[in-house]
């Protein structure tokens, strides 16, 4: 690289690419450490300034338990749920903005399985019933779960409605790092929040543990979905 463009990354004055991060890797021998930066500060492009942190940490963890109280949780969305939700919250971004927002969402699931992480999700049914879009989007959106789940790379349970008041709290999760340290994350209304401090961390996890222990055993959530998907979305299981 010559040294031209050097000194014009070192003055922001251009954005670096992927090709220079690896050349820089190897000129200073830091065994990908620039490249795998870069791919991270690149994955944030489009994401809000207070998921950032959470972004970071999922990738990271070791185990994810999570709860969503009234839609599907952001990591198992497809691309055409997603686009809705998002779509009705970003009413005056243009069209390209939208796209990018929505496959940086979509996918995270992806950039998370590489760590090989317990991924385990407690959905409250009434998720599973807010009609988002229409019956087609729906009926691929649980299809999308059950195949994640065929292909063990998640565990769901679901929480029936009006079984346990504790399930009208936020949805939140609770991602292990390692064997000794975990931290929360706690969505609301205008964002979410990072929660590190240990005795909110211990709060959620018996949380999340209350709910897990009122939710759906795990065979029986999947036959659930799968009864949500034909009675309500008109989805015909192949014989």
């Amino acid at each position: 690289m010559h040294y031209t463009m050097v000194g014009k990354l070192e003055r922001l004055d251009r954005v670096p690419q992927r090709v220079q991060a690896e050349e820089l890797d190897t000129a200073l021998e830091t065994g990908g450490t620039l490249t795998r930066l870069w791919q991270e500060l690149n994955n944030q492009r489009f994401v809000p300034d207070w998921f950032k942190d959470a972004l970071l940490l999922e990738q990271r963890a070791t185990a994810i338990r999570a709860y969503e109280s009234i839609r599907v949780p952001g990591l198992l969305q497809t691309e055409d749920y997603a686009r809705i939700l998002v779509s009705e919250r970003q009413i005056t971004s243009p069209p390209e903005r939208l796209e990018e927002i929505v496959k940086t969402r979509t996918k995270r699931l992806g950039l998370v399985r590489a760590n090989k992480p317990l991924l385990w999700f407690v959905i409250n049914e009434t998720a599973l019933l807010n009609l988002v879009g229409d019956e087609t989007v729906m009926r691929d959106q649980i299809r999308h779960i059950l195949g994640l789940v065929d292909s063990n790379a998640i565990r769901v349970q679901v929480l029936p409605r009006l079984r346990s008041s504790l399930g009208l709290c936020e949805p939140f999760r609770v991602m292990a790092l390692n064997a000794t340290q975990s931290v929360g994350y706690v969505e609301n209304m205008l964002g979410g929040e990072v929660v590190d401090a240990p005795e909110q961390v211990t709060e959620l996890t018996t949380v999340f543990g209350l709910l897990a222990s009122d939710s759906l055993p795990f065979p029986e959530s999947v036959a659930l979905l799968k009864k949500v998907n034909g009675d309500r979305y008109g989805d015909v299981e192949e014989e």
